[in-house]
């Protein structure tokens, strides 16, 4: 059921010192829950999970839970220590501050919480998983294009709709916000952020990884732009189920004396092949990330643009490719996230195979482990996903080939959304890059 690759690199990001301050972690898993929406339910046992992950955790290591929800918005820390001779486990939880209702997608609000760790639950090193709904590089809704407003809704028959929120139910995977905002004081609105703002309500803290528990954010125009936020990124190229990532095995494996980031791929696997009550749906797809690595890459896919002449990617690139025959990733009508790889692939051809061939190493070079399974939710092929619909595009006979991450293609057809991406720091690097 599954297909995966190994890359060099073991992503080491946890070493214990002997001596710790007073009431300082040594390393601290802080998890940023935007549980405020649809996917409230799935994010609730999400954390309750990651508590229990923390059984038989080092006490060195801590938990941090920010959990925004409709009705209260804390910060609290859990662990699990150890009760009597049989080796039972007592939970302890500790509020470290509640917050009165805010709006978690704001810049302003996420570097508060970022400071409120610091102070309440110093630590010597920090990881971070934020989960909500997510979009890769898309803009939030607000500007007038966002993948979400441009969905194709799967229905029975195979016809094709537009998704409008208001007869439609939502399917139930994962895209980053969304917050209800009432600070307005009217009707609760759709609060989203930008990546943009991502990066600005991160920088009170630089994480050894951080883990994006939603829909497409392993989007290689997102990810760039978070390069210095982090020395890891975890992410998907791919919709995610709403029950998100089994939390309990992640957290455990995280809070071990001798994690490996390049695990977490492999445990949420297992658990999703395993465990039909975690997840019905056999569909996952994620990635480790070296940010470090990230601008080389850069380069690289700049190399492969200029040989081609790609000074007008609407032009040049539109014309080069045909989109059709690229992997997309998404059900979109017009699909929005396709295989970073096959474009690339196909974008240089064989008359530049050398710089094809450099482009696979520094893709190598970024990419620690990446896995997929046979088969993914947007294009599902068979009863286990719930999706078989006549005008999605089948998987190719030679089977679904993931790199591990994803990329928009800019096209005519849509100019407000490709001016927006030629807005990306990712865009203007590999157009400019000299």
């Amino acid at each position: 059921m599954l297909a995966s690759a190994s890359f060099a690199g073991c992503a080491d990001v946890f070493v214990p010192s002997e001596t710790l301050a007073h009431n300082e972690g040594e390393h601290t898993i802080v998890m940023y829950l935007l549980a405020d929406n649809n996917l409230s339910s799935s994010i609730y046992q999400n954390a309750l999970d990651a508590e229990m992950g923390m059984v038989g955790a080092s006490p060195a290591v801590r938990l941090v839970i920010y959990l925004d929800r409709a009705d209260k918005t804390e910060l609290y820390e859990v662990r699990y220590l150890p009760y009597g001779a049989g080796g039972e486990h007592i939970r302890s939880c500790k509020t470290l501050k509640t917050y009165p209702k805010q709006t978690s997608t704001k810049p302003e609000i996420m570097q508060q919480v970022l400071e409120d760790v610091k102070r309440l639950a110093p630590s010597k090193s920090y990881g971070l998983v934020v989960t909500g709904h997510g979009s890769g590089w898309f803009p939030t809704p607000s500007s007038g294009t966002s993948y979400d407003n441009q969905k194709a809704y799967p229905v029975d028959g195979g016809a094709e709709y537009l998704f409008p929120h208001s007869t439609l139910e939502e399917p139930r995977t994962r895209f980053m916000g969304y917050d209800q905002d009432e600070s307005d004081g009217g009707a609760p609105v759709r609060s989203y952020i930008s990546t943009e703002d991502m990066v600005k309500g991160l920088q009170p803290i630089h994480f050894d990884y951080i883990i994006f528990d939603a829909c497409f954010m392993s989007s290689v125009e997102f990810l760039y732009a978070m390069r210095h936020s982090a020395d890891y990124l975890v992410a998907s190229p791919v919709e995610v189920m709403a029950c998100g990532l089994p939390y309990c095995e992640i957290v455990g494996n995280l809070a071990s004396t001798e994690h490996n980031i390049s695990n977490i791929c492999d445990v949420a696997m297992e658990v999703y092949m395993r465990d039909n009550n975690f997840s019905y749906e056999k569909s996952l797809a994620l990635a480790v990330v070296d940010c470090s690595k990230l601008d080389a890459l850069a380069d690289a896919v700049g190399a492969v643009y200029r040989a081609v002449g790609g000074i007008d990617p609407l032009q040049t690139i539109g014309q080069r490719v045909d989109r059709s025959q690229v992997q997309h990733l998404d059900r979109m009508y017009r699909p929005a996230f396709y295989d970073l790889r096959d474009f690339v692939c196909q974008l240089a051809g064989q008359e530049h195979k050398a710089l094809y061939e450099q482009f696979l190493e520094a893709l190598d070079g970024a990419i620690v482990h990446s896995l997929h399974t046979e088969q993914i939710f947007s294009l599902g092929q068979s009863d286990m996903l719930g999706y078989n619909y006549d005008y999605l595009d089948p998987i190719r006979e030679s089977g679904l080939s993931l790199c591990g991450l994803n990329t928009y293609i800019p096209f005519a057809e849509a100019p407000l959304t490709s001016s927006l991406y030629m807005q990306t720091l990712w865009a203007k690097k590999i157009y400019s890059a000299q």
